[in-house]
């Protein structure tokens, strides 16, 4: 799944683990926009057991990190706000 976030393109991937077990989730975010174009922040990565969560609410959440580490490096840089 992808989104936009802010000039940021958000890729989250989300699969199991060898042992079908786990939920492996990682999100990779890069600038997409003129402004931040070349930016490439720290993927987030989270694992969750599988009987305990949902897929979506694991996509949900790697999402929701995601958005929250583009507005931290947005807090880091007011400039480019």
């Amino acid at each position: 799944m992808a989104i936009e976030y802010r000039g940021f393109q958000i890729n989250v991937d989300t699969k199991a683990d060898a042992t079908d077990t786990q939920w492996l989730c990682r999100a990779e975010i890069n600038g997409a926009k003129d402004e931040v174009r070349g930016v490439a922040l720290p993927g987030v990565e989270l694992v969750f057991p599988k009987l305990k969560i949902d897929v979506l609410m694991v996509v949900s959440m790697v999402e929701h990190k995601a958005r929250q580490s583009v507005d931290e490096w947005f807090a880091a840089h007011p400039a480019m706000a």
